[in-house]
């Protein structure tokens, strides 16, 4: 995210703009593979989650209540790509905040923004597939496309107001003198928060949703086993009783094996989508998981001399937005939308 807290002696300034703000020195070398690297992070990120929203806004058979949310989280990513990461790179690859203090607090609410609305929105995809598994008759009328779009509204407008709020009301800072001066200074933009902060914004932005999304994935995982099983058995029932009757032996059998064939193959698919679900929440908890630790822990204890590992702990958590658009390509609706687009 935009920052961490670090624990710095008072200093002017001059010289917290050059400390604080600047990376460690890299030879030119470094800077060039380092500018190739985020070039090519930001265009994956922003040509993969392109594609995905094409590709559900085109064609029909991919509108569909759980496809609505994917777009949100989509959505989610390509700002990422577009506002959070670019202005990242910038302040590595410059060494210094070129962009003043607004733009310092609309880049640092961006990203909170964008991992929020991300982990709420995989919260209610894990919610939509609870439903359409255990309720799936009830299913069309809980979860309608009015209700659909209602509830990312909501997720966009929580995830808002957990960001932009208590950034621009300046209740994140630190009340460490070189926290309280780099608010102050137009090339200085760290996210010096103090510890309640950290814990607090942490807690409701990250760790209560992902404890959320792990329990609804289970019961979705568990419930899918279940169905996938039960499917089996009936398919062994219905085949041992055709085998006790003699009249219209064929024709039964045919028709048994049929509707046991439509059932395994709907459940399948089901189930598929469940362990792609899986692999798009696992993916995001690993990115993110690390940096969120390291986020609650620098605000009790100085980890300044690790400034490089949480930077990259951070860049971890950006490059996720690259991995869901590849994910996605596990659905041949998705695959098969992908090649159209790019006429393959």
């Amino acid at each position: 995210m935009g920052g961490v807290t670090f624990a710095q002696p008072s200093m002017n300034q001059t010289q917290l703009g050059n400390i604080t703000n600047s990376p460690p020195e890299y030879n030119d070398v470094e800077l060039v593979l380092l500018g190739v690297a985020m070039a090519v992070l930001v265009l994956a990120i922003v040509f993969g989650n392109v594609m995905v929203i094409t590709a559900i806004l085109r064609f029909q058979r991919l509108q569909t209540i759980t496809n609505l949310f994917i777009a949100s989280l989509a959505v989610a990513d390509l700002i990422m790509g577009v506002i959070v990461v670019p202005f990242s790179s910038s302040n590595i690859l410059l060494k210094s905040w070129m962009f003043g203090n607004f733009m310092c607090d609309f880049w640092t609410a961006t990203d909170v923004l964008c991992v929020t609305a991300s982990i709420e929105t995989l919260c209610v995809i894990s919610l939509d597939r609870y439903l359409a598994i255990t309720r799936p008759l009830r299913y069309p009328t809980l979860l309608t496309r009015a209700r659909a779009f209602m509830v990312v509204f909501v997720v966009w407008a929580v995830a808002s107001l957990i960001s932009f709020l208590p950034i621009y009301l300046k209740v994140w800072v630190s009340d460490k003198k070189s926290a309280v001066e780099c608010l102050f200074n137009e090339t200085c933009c760290e996210f010096n928060t103090s510890a309640t902060y950290a814990v607090c914004s942490s807690i409701v932005s990250f760790y209560l949703p992902l404890v959320v999304m792990i329990f609804l994935y289970t019961r979705v995982f568990q419930e899918a086993q279940k169905q996938l099983e039960k499917i089996r058995q009936t398919e062994d029932t219905d085949n041992r009783q055709e085998e006790k009757r003699e009249e219209n032996r064929v024709r039964m059998e045919k028709e048994g094996r049929q509707s046991a064939a439509k059932r395994l193959k709907f459940c399948l698919k089901e189930h598929k989508a469940v362990k792609t679900l899986g692999i798009i929440m696992g993916t995001f908890t690993l990115c993110w998981l690390p940096f969120f630790i390291v986020n609650i822990v620098v605000a009790f204890v100085d980890l300044d001399k690790y400034k490089e590992l949480i930077r990259f702990l951070n860049w971890l958590g950006y490059s996720n937005s690259a991995f869901n658009p590849l994910i996605y390509c596990r659905s041949p609706d998705f695959r098969h939308a992908f090649q159209e687009i790019l006429h393959l």
